[in-house]
């Protein structure tokens, strides 16, 4: 069991509940907590990052998980393919114009 403490990152950078989990949540992963109440686990979030301190306390980089039907909110990596993706395109768009342009010369 490990006991991770919630920081709200999007939300101000404030320091949330402190739950107990069996295992490390990884990013992308789906955890409760409650803040009015520790027992009840009223609210869920989206762990975004785990931090682990040499001092023993554990740190979870959570947002709100607003239900997003089936597909989870992207994580940052998610957003770095996605990123990457766009460049790719831009460039080969770039390269086929640089082509079009040589063979009208030649």
């Amino acid at each position: 069991m490990q006991t991770f403490t919630l920081i709200h990152y999007t939300e101000g950078w404030r320091i949330g509940a402190t739950v107990t989990l069996s295992t490390t949540p990884s990013a992308g992963t789906l955890v409760k907590a409650s803040l009015d109440s520790p027992e009840e686990y009223t609210d869920i979030y989206y762990v975004d990052n785990v931090l682990f301190s040499d001092g023993g306390e554990n740190y979870l980089f959570v947002r709100p998980w607003e239900g997003y039907g089936e597909v989870a909110p992207l994580t940052e990596i998610d957003r770095l393919k996605e990123g990457l993706r766009e460049v790719v395109e831009a460039v080969d768009n770039l390269n086929d114009n640089i082509m079009e342009r040589l063979s009208e010369i030649v």
